[in-house]
């Protein structure tokens, strides 16, 4: 992951930054500078090779200055939060003054410098990043050659969603919570290749991606077997010899449904063979089928069963 977005410059910094930070803020604001880091939180994740991603909440009281420059893309979205002010710049893409709506997002393209300055309250953004090469590696043939466009307080509901999304998972520690993510940070991407990038630089993905009978019965028995324990996508698309991408196509036309929604369908079908055939207590039959907790599988059975494992058992 790289750095933390927020780096606050350090005392005195500001001052022999001259016209620049007064320019951005004020030279009363710039003098303000503590050099002091202000993150309250921050969660970061994997989301498989080549794509990274952090949900972050920064308290901006005081004058706060971020910078980036590195060999990745870096999308940067506005979740929440007031800015009463807000300057950004990106090498070859200008200055932009205006402080950000909920859904306004940054995208620095690798290799760019990004300096951006603000003032306001307690904020929460979410940060993506992208290594182009790693990433087709698992999807190849995707984002080959690929220039994105810089944008700057840029709308788009569908990245907003995702982010927003993709933060809200970013603690969930569960398998399927991973799987989601994984799925989720490829359609980002995919979304800002096909959308925000400079010319046709996003070739067209293989979509006759099948899995034939044996390599099925394989994927089948395999996730069987290790109900009890963590899944990935990329296990998955070893077994299956596909790239991730091309797993979840084949997938889908095989099962008819995602590898998130198939492991957790059979997860949920072991629990009830062994609530009604068994004595065993919840718990145990909770950890023993994949699930953290007899928290965790009661809230995922009552919304997929509209009862808990114990009213299930006990209706017979």
């Amino acid at each position: 992951m790289s750095e933390a977005l927020s780096i606050s410059p350090r005392d005195g910094e500001a001052e022999r930054a001259g016209l620049n930070g007064a320019a951005a803020l004020g030279e009363a604001a710039a003098r303000g500078w503590s050099g002091r880091r202000r993150i309250e939180r921050r969660d970061e994740v994997e989301l498989g090779r080549g794509l990274q991603f952090a949900y972050a909440t920064e308290n901006i009281a005081l004058p706060t200055q971020w910078t980036l420059e590195h060999a990745r893309h870096t999308l940067i979205v506005h979740l929440d939060g007031p800015m009463r002010r807000l300057e950004t710049r990106i090498d070859g893409a200008g200055r932009l003054r205006a402080a950000p709506a909920a859904g306004d997002w940054w995208l620095i393209p690798a290799g760019r410098r990004y300096l951006g300055r603000a003032l306001g309250g307690e904020i929460a953004y979410a940060e993506l990043n992208i290594d182009p090469a790693g990433f087709a590696e698992s999807a190849p043939g995707l984002g080959e050659g690929a220039e994105l466009k810089a944008r700057m307080k840029h709308r788009d509901p569908f990245v907003h969603g995702l982010a927003a999304r993709l933060a809200h998972l970013s603690e969930a520690r569960d398998d399927l919570a991973a799987m989601l993510r994984e799925s989720l940070g490829q359609a980002l991407y995919l979304h800002l290749l096909r959308e925000h990038s400079a010319g046709a630089a996003m070739r067209a993905a293989p979509t006759d991606a099948r899995l034939s009978e044996a390599v099925r019965r394989r994927v089948e028995d395999y996730i069987q077997v290790h109900l009890d324990r963590r899944i990935t996508l990329d296990e998955l698309a070893r077994l299956s010899g596909l790239s991730t991408h091309q797993l979840l196509i084949a997938f889908r036309h095989a099962f008819g449904m995602t590898p998130i929604q198939y492991v957790l369908a059979q997860r949920l079908l072991q629990v009830c063979r062994r609530l009604r055939g068994g004595a065993d207590d919840i718990a145990t039959i909770a950890v023993e089928s994949g699930f953290s907790s007899h928290s965790h599988l009661s809230a995922v059975f009552k919304k997929r069963y509209g009862l808990t494992p114990k009213e299930f058992r006990l209706q017979g």
